[in-house]
């Protein structure tokens, strides 16, 4: 690919920034020009605020001009998504919740704040679905995100909006939270890298809700082109807060991490962590992929999983995030405003069905999840005793077909098998339970579509798992498949 701001990560945007080789103006019109071009036929971006951020650019430059330390992310184009964050001013619709678009924020939250303080220029929110409760990108309010790679199907979600940006080249990093796979799903839809660290690594909004939270762990990160930019985006992200229960030391050096050797480093495959189905070309794929990582001195092994059944962790998957939106409904409503009674038919059908079954739950129903989770905890982290990493597909079927306006979803079956068109398709939600880092990696294509190598490390491990996945990416690179996202839009 040629040497266009089109293609520059953002670790290089940011280098040439602080050599003033590149001004922060002309980094930030580029992305701006891109996505007012690409924009129209992907639906990635849901607000864009050119002139705020042409105004935060023009600041910078003048920081620079004074010799200040503008960071590691100078001048690179970023994007929130529209879940669970706020930008002064901006519209915050939770996934395109109709009752909140003329609600404008007044503070930043955790992501963009962190970003603008590494340099970084936030330049609109991307698209998701609403609280994020799918595996696709599709609402009500916005529509469908459209994958670069085929506009006709879906980008996966629930950060779809970032991972399509990425992909198609508006800006080098996509804000993403993760409550089930929703940073890894359309990384591997998308052919990006997204990866979801050690719950506590990143602070967590939820976590300040309910410090003893029972439900998901719901995680904050970033979608990237690059290992590279995923690693610097992370190491930005990273904090201790002595405020959140599980919060850990960010004492560890991500960026650092990819030039650790893969020498003797041991990686179990599973086509389907034991419990999944999953489509067989899509298996056969993913087991070549991480099989180079043999080149580099690493050992692939077969490997088994004991979890619990399918269908059980969908369905606690489901409740517990019923709990959670159970949860922010209320506090809507303490605040004035009330979703059921005034905006009820504006929320999918699925959100209330899980709702009122969260609403349901007894302290015995409680319980019993919890010790659901438990089993696939342990069961997880037994099969990690014998291997370093564990790899298997992030996805199990190829980019669905999208569908009427808010009302995309993944299949209901995988090989004749059926599956929670939700959520039960997707490989990921496993560590939303568990708390291990995980990441999805571009692994190729099918039919022209991406496919996504998941891999999962130990707790508190990120950097082993991080240099791995700069190792896959140098043994089976993927900017090259960018190209067909070029082709489409001439």
């Amino acid at each position: 690919m040629s040497d266009t701001l089109e293609t520059l990560s953002a670790a290089e945007i940011g280098r040439r920034v602080r050599a003033k080789d590149l001004s922060p103006t002309e980094s930030v019109r580029a992305a701006l020009d891109r996505i007012e071009t690409r924009n129209p036929s992907l639906n990635a971006f849901v607000h864009v605020d050119p002139e705020g951020a042409l105004a935060a650019a023009k600041r910078l430059e003048e920081r620079i001009a004074r010799g200040e330390d503008v960071g590691p992310l100078a001048g690179v184009p970023v994007a929130m998504k529209d879940l669970f964050n706020t930008y002064p001013g901006w519209p915050s619709t939770l996934g395109g919740i109709r009752a909140l678009q003329g609600l404008p924020q007044k503070s930043a939250s955790y992501f963009p704040r962190k970003m603008e303080e590494a340099g970084a220029i936030v330049v609109g929110a991307t698209n998701s679905p609403v609280f994020g409760f799918r595996g696709t990108c599709d609402n009500p309010v916005h529509g469908p995100t459209r994958n670069p790679f085929d506009p006709a199907r879906n980008s996966g979600g629930s950060s779809g909006g970032s991972a399509a940006a990425v992909a198609d080249g508006m800006v080098p990093i996509g804000g993403a939270t993760d409550g089930g796979g929703s940073i890894r799903i359309p990384s591997a839809w998308c052919n990006t890298f997204g990866f979801q660290p050690s719950y506590g690594r990143v602070p967590s909004a939820a976590a300040q809700q309910n410090a003893f939270e029972l439900t998901n762990f719901a995680y904050t990160g970033a979608i990237t082109r690059t290992v590279e930019d995923g690693a610097l985006a992370l190491q930005t992200l990273m904090a201790f807060d002595p405020a959140e229960l599980f919060s850990l030391p960010a004492d560890i050096d991500l960026p650092g991490a990819k030039s650790r050797s893969m020498a003797g480093v041991r990686i179990g495959f599973t086509p389907d962590l034991g419990i999944y189905p999953v489509n067989r070309e899509i298996a056969e794929h993913v087991h070549d992929a991480v099989s180079a990582l043999a080149t580099l001195g690493a050992e692939i092994v077969p490997i088994e999983v004991q979890l619990p059944s399918h269908r059980a962790l969908t369905e606690l998957w489901c409740r517990l995030v019923g709990m959670r939106m159970a949860g922010a409904i209320e506090r809507f409503k303490r605040n004035g405003l009330d979703l059921a009674r005034d905006h009820g038919a504006e929320l999918p059908e699925q959100i209330w069905m899980w709702v009122d079954r969260a609403n349901a739950l007894t302290e015995l129903d409680v319980r019993q999840d919890q010790l659901t989770r438990t089993a696939a905890f342990d069961g997880l982290q037994r099969a990690l005793l014998s291997v370093d990493i564990i790899a298997c597909p992030t996805v199990a079927c190829l980019p669905v077909e999208n569908g009427p306006h808010g009302e995309t979803l993944g299949p209901d079956r995988i090989d004749e098998v059926e599956v929670d068109p939700l959520i039960g398709w997707c490989l990921t939600y496993l560590t939303n339970l568990t708390g291990n880092p995980a990441a999805s990696l571009p692994a190729g294509l099918v039919g022209g579509l991406p496919i996504g190598l998941q891999l999962i490390g130990r707790r508190l491990d990120d950097a082993r798992l991080m240099g791995a996945c700069a190792a896959f990416e140098r043994v089976r690179p993927w900017a090259q498949h960018y190209d067909i996202c070029q082709r489409r839009r001439l």
